[in-house]
């Protein structure tokens, strides 16, 4: 009987020093730069319907239903700040936005394209434009304050605007 409880106090043990290395692994997979799915290059602008909204961590998600031209709806998944981001921008959780709500986004289409992006601002049907996610990184780790315009061309409220 002895025996059976060391090999017990031995496996969790094991299981106690290995488990640690997992972890890291899980939230590296989870958290990404923007260059490793969006592309700067790739703007986009989507008017449509709420049909979902994850208030999760590490990013918050809205769907929407955007129409085409021949009236083909397609449900775009557009990521943004985490919830205690967007809390602190003035969201409130079931408020701000809701499903069934029409937005604009803009923001940038995912590097494989698809119905996929990252939206950078939200613009409600009274006007107001709220951040829902950072502009796009400039992959030099932040030593250097990005001067990315928006697509609906403002500036982020933490940089000046630029002389024309």
């Amino acid at each position: 009987m002895k025996f059976k409880g060391l090999l017990f106090a031995a496996a969790a043990l094991a299981f106690a020093t290995c488990a640690p290395a997992f972890v890291p692994a899980a939230a590296a997979k989870a958290h990404h730069s923007f260059g490793v799915e969006y592309d700067a290059n790739k703007p986009i602008t989507l008017t449509g319907v709420v049909t979902q909204i994850e208030w999760t961590n590490p990013h918050c998600f809205i769907y929407i239903d955007v129409k085409d031209k021949d009236g083909k709806i397609t449900n775009w998944k557009m990521e943004g700040f985490p919830p205690s981001v967007l809390s602190r921008n003035g969201w409130h959780r079931d408020q701000t936005v809701k499903v069934g709500d029409t937005i604009t986004m803009t923001g940038w289409q995912s590097r494989v394209g698809g119905p996929w992006g990252h939206s950078r601002e939200v613009t409600l049907v009274d006007g107001r434009k709220l951040y829902f996610g950072p502009p796009p990184g400039t992959g030099d780790g932040g030593s250097v304050p990005s001067t990315t315009v928006t697509p609906s061309g403002q500036y982020p409220p933490d940089q000046p605007a630029q002389k024309q």
